[in-house]
C-alpha cells in the first residue's frame, strides 16, 4: 500500500504558531533584548528614545509600547519618562538557549515532580544514545523494560552524566538538562521568584507569577476549562488592568490564549509555542545535530512518553486516543499529529513534551518540504498501534513498548531518509 509523508506540512502542523495581534511586539522585544546583549549595555544606558526604535523596527507606538512592556516584565529594559527619557537598560541578561529554555519553564510552572521525573528519563536517554546502535536491541531494551514493569517506573534517581558538548546531540540535551537545574535551584520565595518576570518594581511580575502557579497546580481536566478574567483578578487579588498585563505576557509567551470581551479571560495552551521550538531547532542547527545523532535520542524520548502516557490516561483519554487512531491517515499529517499532542497533554510534563516536540519538528524541517513516498502494509500498522492502545490500556507496559518498536520499524522502513 501507497504510503505518503508530507514533511512540510508535518513541520507546519508541529509548530504552533501563535495567534496574538502581539507577535510583531515580541519579535521586536527578543530583537532589541538580543541587540542589548549582544552590544554589551551596562545598566540605566539609553538604548535609544520611541520615536527611533519605533522608526528602526518599523512599528506603530502602540506595538512598540507593548514590545517595552515586554522587556520590563523580562528585567531587561524598561521606559523613562521625562525629556531625558526613553528605553533604559535595567541590567545585564542572559539571552543564552538555557536560559530562554529556563525561564519558559519557569512561566509553566514546572514543579520539583516534573523535574525529578524528567531528570530521571534524560539520564536512561544519555546511557541509552551513548551505547547506540552497540546495544540498540541488547542489555538497555531488556533493563528499560524492567524498569517500566515496576509500579513507578521513573521515580528513582539515576546517576548523573556528565554531558560532553563536542559531542553534538549531548550539547543539544545539555540545553534541558541547564534549564531544569535552574529551575530546581530557584528560591521557593514570592520575591525572588517574581523578579524573574519583571523585577520588584513590576507589580505584573508578581502576577505573572501567581498566574503561572495557578495553571500549573490545575489538574489536566480543569485546564479545558476556560478562566474568567473576573475570576482570576479575584484570585490574585490585583486589580483587573493588572491582571491583563499578567494575561498578555503569559500569553506572549505562547502559554495562554487571551479572550476579549465582557466574558473575556484566558484558554490555557497545552501545545509548545513556536518561539521555542525556533529556539531549540536553531541550537539543533548550530550544534551540527545529524539524524544519525538525533534518531536514538527521539526514540528513546518517543518510547518512554508512550509509557508515561499509559500510566496517567483515563479510560476516557484511551477512547479519544483509539478514536484518532481509527482516523489517522499518512497522507494527511494533521490526522498524525492530532494523536501525538493528545498524548502531550496526557503526559503533562513540559520538558519530555518539548523534547519530543522539538526533535520532531527538527526531523521534518531537515527533510524540508519534500514528500517521501513508499510502500508499507498500513493495516498492520494500524492493528499493532491499536493493539499498543490496549496493552497500555491493560497496563502491560513491557508489551506496549515492544509493539511500539515493531511500528516504529515499519515507519522507518518507509521513510528512511529522514
Amino acid at each position: 500500500m501507497k504510503i505518503c509523508f508530507d514533511w512540510g506540512a508535518i513541520h507546519k502542523g508541529l509548530v504552533c504558531e501563535p495567534k496574538s495581534r502581539a507577535t510583531a511586539a515580541l519579535l521586536c522585544a527578543e530583537q532589541i533584548r538580543d541587540d542589548i546583549s549582544r552590544r554589551g549595555y551596562s545598566a540605566h544606558q539609553l538604548v535609544g528614545k520611541a520615536p527611533d526604535i519605533c522608526k528602526q523596527f518599523g512599528l506603530g507606538r502602540e506595538t512598540f509600547l507593548e514590545a517595552a512592556r515586554l522587556l520590563e516584565n523580562w528585567g531587561v529594559a524598561r521606559m523613562r519618562r521625562g525629556a531625558q527619557g526613553g528605553l533604559i537598560v535595567v541590567k545585564n541578561v542572559q539571552t543564552t538557549p538555557t536560559a530562554k529554555l529556563a525561564r519558559y519553564f519557569q512561566l509553566r510552572g514546572l514543579s520539583k515532580a516534573q523535574v525529578h521525573e524528567a531528570r530521571t528519563i534524560l539520564n536512561l536517554a544519555i546511557r541509552y544514545c551513548r551505547d547506540w546502535p552497540v546495544d540498540q536491541s541488547g542489555s538497555l531494551n531488556r533493563e528499560f523494560r524492567y524498569c517500566i514493569g515496576m509500579r513507578n517506573p521513573f521515580t528513582d534517581q539515576n546517576a548523573n552524566y556528565k554531558l560532553r558538548s563536542e559531542i553534538p546531540w549531548e550539547n543539544c540535551l545539555q540545553i534541558f538538562v541547564g534549564a531544569i537545574d535552574t529551575v530546581d535551584a530557584c528560591t521557593e520565595g514570592l520575591a525572588e521568584t517574581a523578579a524573574a518576570y519583571g523585577g520588584s518594581h513590576s507589580l505584573a511580575g508578581y502576577a505573572v507569577h501567581l498566574l503561572a502557579g495557578e495553571i500549573a497546580s490545575l489538574d489536566r481536566e480543569e485546564r479545558h476549562h476556560t478562566r474568567s478574567e473576573a475570576s482570576i483578578t479575584a484570585n490574585l487579588g490585583v486589580s483587573r488592568q493588572v491582571t491583563r498585563q499578567a494575561m498578555r505576557i503569559l500569553q506572549d509567551e505562547g502559554i495562554v490564549q487571551c479572550r476579549l470581551g465582557r466574558s473575556g479571560g484566558v484558554d490555557i495552551l497545552p501545545e509548545h509555542p513556536a518561539h521555542v521550538i525556533r529556539l531549540l531547532n536553531a541550537s539543533y542547527r548550530k550544534a551540527g545535530l545529524t539524524r544519525a545523532e538525533f534518531f536514538p535520542l527521539l526514540s528513546i524520548i518517543g518510547r518512554a512518553n508512550r509509557i508515561l502516557c499509559g500510566m496517567r490516561a483515563s479510560e476516557r483519554d484511551f477512547n479519544d486516543m483509539t478514536r484518532l487512531t481509527a482516523e489517522q491517515k499518512f497522507d494527511e499529517p494533521v490526522t498524525q499529529i492530532k494523536r501525538i499532542k493528545l498524548d502531550w497533554e496526557i503526559i503533562d510534563n513540559p520538558v519530555l513534551s518539548l523534547l519530543e516536540q522539538s526533535l520532531a519538528t527538527y526531523r521534518a524541517s531537515l527533510a524540508g518540504e519534500t514528500v517521501s513516498t513508499g510502500f508499507g502494509n498500513l493495516q498492520l500498522i494500524a492493528d499493532r498501534t491499536l493493539d499498543q492502545l490496549n496493552a497500555l490500556r491493560a497496563r502491560n507496559f513491557a508489551l506496549a513498548d515492544s509493539l511500539g518498536q515493531h511500528i516504529d520499524a515499519e515507519i522507518a522502513v518507509i521513510t528512511d531518509t529522514f
